[in-house]
Protein backbone atom coordinates (compact mmCIF):
# COMPACT_ATOMS: atom_id res chain seq x y z
CA UNK A 1 0.00 0.00 0.00
CA UNK A 2 1.28 3.43 -0.99
CA UNK A 3 2.17 5.61 1.96
CA UNK A 4 0.24 8.86 2.43
CA UNK A 5 2.38 12.11 1.49
CA UNK A 6 1.21 14.44 4.79
CA UNK A 7 2.11 17.83 4.43
CA UNK A 8 5.43 17.55 6.31
CA UNK A 9 6.11 14.40 4.44
CA UNK A 10 5.57 16.32 1.02
CA UNK A 11 7.76 19.68 2.42
CA UNK A 12 10.70 17.06 3.54
CA UNK A 13 10.70 15.04 -0.06
CA UNK A 14 10.70 18.67 -1.49
CA UNK A 15 13.60 19.77 0.76
CA UNK A 16 15.88 16.59 -0.82
CA UNK A 17 15.06 16.92 -4.29
CA UNK A 18 15.68 20.76 -4.11
CA UNK A 19 18.80 20.07 -2.56
CA UNK A 20 20.31 19.19 -6.24
CA UNK A 21 22.82 16.44 -4.34
CA UNK A 22 23.25 14.86 -0.79
CA UNK A 23 21.64 16.38 1.95
CA UNK A 24 21.70 15.72 5.89
CA UNK A 25 18.57 15.25 7.81
CA UNK A 26 19.74 18.45 10.21
CA UNK A 27 20.30 20.57 6.56
CA UNK A 28 16.30 19.49 5.55
CA UNK A 29 15.27 20.85 9.30
CA UNK A 30 17.27 24.41 8.79
CA UNK A 31 15.91 24.47 5.33
CA UNK A 32 12.22 24.43 6.74
CA UNK A 33 12.95 26.11 9.85
CA UNK A 34 14.54 29.05 7.61
CA UNK A 35 11.27 28.73 5.38
CA UNK A 36 8.86 29.42 8.63
CA UNK A 37 7.87 25.98 8.83
CA UNK A 38 7.31 24.44 12.57
CA UNK A 39 8.36 21.13 12.05
CA UNK A 40 10.57 19.05 14.50
CA UNK A 41 13.50 17.34 13.94
CA UNK A 42 12.31 13.94 14.88
CA UNK A 43 9.64 14.55 12.47
CA UNK A 44 12.19 15.41 9.51
CA UNK A 45 14.36 11.76 10.69
CA UNK A 46 10.86 9.81 10.59
CA UNK A 47 9.96 11.42 7.29
CA UNK A 48 13.49 10.85 5.98
CA UNK A 49 13.76 6.97 6.95
CA UNK A 50 9.70 6.12 5.84
CA UNK A 51 10.48 7.81 2.31
CA UNK A 52 13.88 5.79 2.02
CA UNK A 53 11.92 2.58 3.49
CA UNK A 54 9.44 3.21 0.38
CA UNK A 55 12.64 3.54 -2.31
CA UNK A 56 11.48 7.12 -3.31
CA UNK A 57 14.79 8.42 -1.87
CA UNK A 58 18.38 6.88 -1.32
CA UNK A 59 20.60 7.10 1.37
CA UNK A 60 24.41 6.65 2.47
CA UNK A 61 26.27 6.23 5.30
CA UNK A 62 28.96 9.19 5.60
CA UNK A 63 31.93 8.19 8.10
CA UNK A 64 31.86 11.79 9.59
CA UNK A 65 27.94 12.90 9.44
CA UNK A 66 25.68 10.32 9.53
CA UNK A 67 23.03 9.31 6.65
CA UNK A 68 23.17 11.60 3.77
CA UNK A 69 19.79 11.13 1.39
CA UNK A 70 18.82 12.22 -1.97
CA UNK A 71 16.70 11.40 -4.94
CA UNK A 72 19.00 9.87 -7.21
CA UNK A 73 17.57 6.30 -6.87
CA UNK A 74 19.52 4.89 -10.16
CA UNK A 75 22.09 2.31 -9.38
CA UNK A 76 25.38 4.17 -8.45
CA UNK A 77 28.48 4.31 -6.10
CA UNK A 78 29.67 6.95 -4.07
CA UNK A 79 33.08 8.25 -3.88
CA UNK A 80 34.13 10.14 -0.60
CA UNK A 81 37.57 12.82 -0.74
CA UNK A 82 38.73 12.43 2.73
CA UNK A 83 40.37 15.46 2.59
CA UNK A 84 37.19 17.87 1.87
CA UNK A 85 34.59 15.14 3.15
CA UNK A 86 32.67 15.71 0.42
CA UNK A 87 30.74 12.54 -1.55
CA UNK A 88 29.88 12.38 -5.10
CA UNK A 89 28.22 10.25 -6.90
CA UNK A 90 29.55 7.57 -8.98
CA UNK A 91 27.24 6.52 -12.00
CA UNK A 92 29.04 4.87 -14.63
CA UNK A 93 30.94 2.42 -13.54
CA UNK A 94 28.05 0.56 -11.64
CA UNK A 95 28.39 -3.39 -11.71
CA UNK A 96 24.76 -5.00 -11.74
CA UNK A 97 26.78 -8.58 -12.41
CA UNK A 98 28.33 -8.25 -8.97
CA UNK A 99 24.57 -9.09 -7.25
CA UNK A 100 24.95 -12.63 -9.08
CA UNK A 101 28.19 -12.91 -8.34
CA UNK A 102 27.43 -12.77 -4.17
CA UNK A 103 24.12 -14.70 -4.79
CA UNK A 104 26.01 -17.83 -5.89
CA UNK A 105 28.78 -17.57 -3.92
CA UNK A 106 27.24 -17.05 -0.90
CA UNK A 107 23.89 -19.16 -2.10
CA UNK A 108 21.45 -15.55 -0.45
CA UNK A 109 19.05 -13.43 -2.61
CA UNK A 110 21.14 -9.84 -3.08
CA UNK A 111 18.84 -7.20 -4.36
CA UNK A 112 21.01 -4.32 -4.55
CA UNK A 113 24.42 -3.41 -3.42
CA UNK A 114 26.31 -0.58 -2.22
CA UNK A 115 29.96 0.63 -2.63
CA UNK A 116 31.89 4.11 -1.51
CA UNK A 117 35.40 4.80 -2.54
CA UNK A 118 37.33 6.81 -0.15
CA UNK A 119 40.50 8.53 -1.71
CA UNK A 120 41.27 12.38 -2.82
CA UNK A 121 38.75 14.53 -4.85
CA UNK A 122 39.98 16.10 -8.23
CA UNK A 123 40.17 19.47 -6.76
CA UNK A 124 42.00 18.69 -3.04
CA UNK A 125 44.47 16.99 -5.42
CA UNK A 126 45.05 20.16 -7.54
CA UNK A 127 45.17 22.07 -4.31
CA UNK A 128 47.45 20.02 -2.62
CA UNK A 129 49.79 20.10 -6.00
CA UNK A 130 49.39 23.69 -6.01
CA UNK A 131 50.66 23.81 -1.84
CA UNK A 132 53.48 21.29 -3.10
CA UNK A 133 54.88 23.69 -6.21
CA UNK A 134 54.59 26.48 -3.56
CA UNK A 135 56.86 25.18 -1.16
Amino acid sequence: MPIKFTKQRQMVFEVVKEANGHVTAEKVYNTLKSRGHHVGVATVYRNLNLLYDEHLINRILHPDVGYLYDVNLSPHYHFHCEMCNQIEDVTDIYQPAMDKMVEDRLHRKVFRHMTTFYGVCESCAQKEKAEDQAV
